[in-house]
């Protein structure tokens, strides 16, 4: 138990409700699911997001020695390569691995694309790897929660006049280009305009704790092909526990791959009621399309390179655990 507490991981997340006691710093009503309310509540070093009651993100934070909020001083520093949420990690690992975020020479950021801000703590690590982040959240409570409460620090994008896309952000000439945020629902027509991704991260729940139907209909997966690169790929989480919910996994890996391209399968460990799923768009060459072990290969490459490079065991823990898990979605039970 004591050393689970140091865990920056889920598992210390557990510990720490049995240790710290609930703090709310942050309440207010959400603006997108009538009668829920949008909460921030601190267990020790964790801070989760609640909309209503389901949990949607949860962020790592170290207090600045000699600091005590709440007489003027800032709240804790967010560390964002620990990602708590074991879904969210191996999403966040499999993105990283597979666009080379790790080794001496990293080729140019890739454009991500997150659909669901939450608490941040994905499109904050995409970002802290080196990562162009957009995000996409509708929920103006959820948006102020995650830079007040969580310490995501990113910039609003603009919706263009008719609403089709969006104003890119100012250029920054010293340093990287910053998060960016767009208050907008990502299913909307248009809402991306012209931008075009090299990966996508679908990260949404409503209130209930599902992922919303029109995430899953063909015209915002079609959408999304569009605006997807050639060789990019779109992970996504599904609950995968119940009869009900593995025939709606399978119909929506259908509907991925009719959109998007081959799809695979992550295992998410320790959770195996969770699943990921990858859907690569086959590149620009004929023949291009991603193979098991192709993607495999490039896991574990990527993973032995984190090994010396990122900070975080649990993220490098994860992308190996990527690397033994990748399946294709015709070889799993639907």
């Amino acid at each position: 138990y004591a050393a689970q507490l140091n865990l920056r991981a889920e598992d210390g997340y557990y510990a720490q409700l049995r240790r710290a006691p609930p703090r709310v710093v942050f309440e207010a009503p959400s603006a997108a699911e009538p009668k829920a309310t949008v909460r921030v509540v601190e267990h020790g070093p964790w801070r989760v997001l609640w909309v209503g009651r389901v949990e949607q993100g949860m962020t790592f934070h170290e207090r600045q020695e000699g600091m005590e909020e709440g007489r003027g001083e800032s709240p804790p520093a967010l560390v964002p390569l620990a990602v708590g949420f074991d879904y969210q990690r191996t999403m966040v690992a499999a993105a990283a691995a597979l666009t080379a975020r790790f080794g001496a020479s990293p080729p140019p950021p890739p454009h991500a694309l997150v659909v669901g801000l939450g608490a941040g703590s994905c499109a904050a690590a995409l970002h802290a790897l080196g990562c162009a982040v957009t995000a996409f959240e509708y929920d103006a409570a959820v948006l102020a929660a995650a830079a007040s409460a969580h310490g995501v620090r990113f910039e609003r994008l603009s919706r263009r006049a008719g609403g089709a896309g969006f104003d890119p952000p100012p250029r920054h000439r010293n340093g990287p280009r910053p998060l960016c945020v767009c208050e907008a629902d990502a299913a909307e027509a248009d809402a991306w305009g012209r931008a075009a991704f090299d990966l996508a991260l679908l990260d949404a729940y409503d209130g209930r704790g599902d992922v919303p139907a029109h995430l899953q209909r063909e015209p915002f997966l079609e959408g999304l092909s569009r605006v997807l690169r050639p060789g990019g790929f779109a992970l996504a989480n599904l609950w995968n526990g119940s009869d009900r919910a593995r025939a709606e996994c399978a119909r929506f890996a259908a509907k991925l791959r009719a959109a998007v391209g081959r799809v695979y399968v992550l295992r998410v460990a320790g959770h195996e009621q969770n699943v990921i799923l990858l859907a690569c768009r086959p590149g620009e060459r004929q023949g291009s399309e991603s193979t098991c072990d192709v993607l495999r290969e490039r896991l574990a490459a990527a993973a032995a390179a984190a090994a010396t490079d990122c900070p975080e065991p649990a993220l490098v823990q994860t992308i190996r655990s990527c690397a033994s898990s990748l399946t294709e979605w015709s070889e799993c039970e639907a």
